[in-house]
């Protein structure tokens, strides 16, 4: 059985989540899907070809962006599980792989030092997140105005860049750092969206990292999970059985409104 620590600043929230919450000793499955899945191709405005999945959900629905990892065998098939379950629930969701990573073009970013790692994602590399955003709102099934998006490792800093330079990403659920000065700012002025973080103790950067996510969120909604284990990342879905259906519950609630 595992122990899981919640943060929240809505006392009330975090006992509607609790009770939505189910443990289980077992890896999470998807829900039998109902959509349809597509392999798509987007180009950014850069010229750079990315790869993608596309869940349709089966009526007109709000939208999630998956951003995956920035490890060398990370991609957008990290989060094929959260996408199904999400589009079962009337949630449509796009998974991409970044520029540099999976089957998009591009070449590998660069990671000379953290801070020209994170600030290449904040300039160039918002081009991926810009084409993203672009097909999820031209898509007929999906309602624009509500977008979320989940971010895992490089995705958490690019998740809360894009939640300041789009108004209709509505909330956010991010896995494990990289969090800097630039973030935090960022954050405390986007009091309107709800932050979703999650990280393991024994990953200890990330879980020192999430912390101050959580303190720079202005939602009083804003919850921080902190799990036992060591995993990072999306890799937290294999050691943390509850964490797929946690985002899926957040994702729900903020956006099927």
């Amino acid at each position: 059985m595992k122990t899981i620590h919640v943060i929240c600043r809505s006392t009330i929230f975090v006992f509607l989540f609790m009770i939505m919450s189910v443990q289980t000793n077992a890896l999470e499955t998807p829900a039998p899907a109902t959509g349809k899945t597509s392999e798509i191709t987007l180009v950014t405005d850069d010229g750079v070809s990315l790869k993608g999945t596309y869940y349709a959900a089966a009526k007109p629905g709000p939208a999630v962006l998956f951003v995956h990892m920035c490890r060398q065998d990370a991609d957008r098939a990290t989060w094929s599980n959260v996408a199904q379950r999400l589009m079962s629930s009337g949630i449509h969701s796009l998974a991409i792989d970044l520029r540099g990573y999976g089957e998009s073009s591009g070449g590998e970013p660069p990671f000379t030092t953290m801070q020209n790692f994170i600030s290449f994602w904040r300039t160039t590399g918002m081009n991926d997140i810009e084409a993203a955003v672009q097909f999820l709102n031209s898509q007929p099934g999906v309602l624009p105005e509500n977008i979320g998006v989940s971010g895992a490792s490089c995705g958490v800093f690019i998740g809360i860049e894009a939640a300041q330079r789009y108004s209709n990403i509505k909330a956010l659920a991010l896995l494990s750092r990289p969090f800097d000065a630039e973030a935090a700012k960022l954050l405390s002025t986007m009091d309107a969206v709800p932050v979703l973080g999650a990280a393991s103790e024994g990953d200890t950067r990330s879980y020192q990292a999430m912390k101050r996510v959580f303190l720079a969120t202005t939602n009083e909604h804003s919850r921080n999970i902190q799990f036992k284990g060591d995993a990072h990342g999306t890799d937290m879905f294999k050691q943390q059985a509850s964490l797929q259906g946690e985002m899926v519950d957040w994702f729900k609630h903020w956006l099927l409104r």
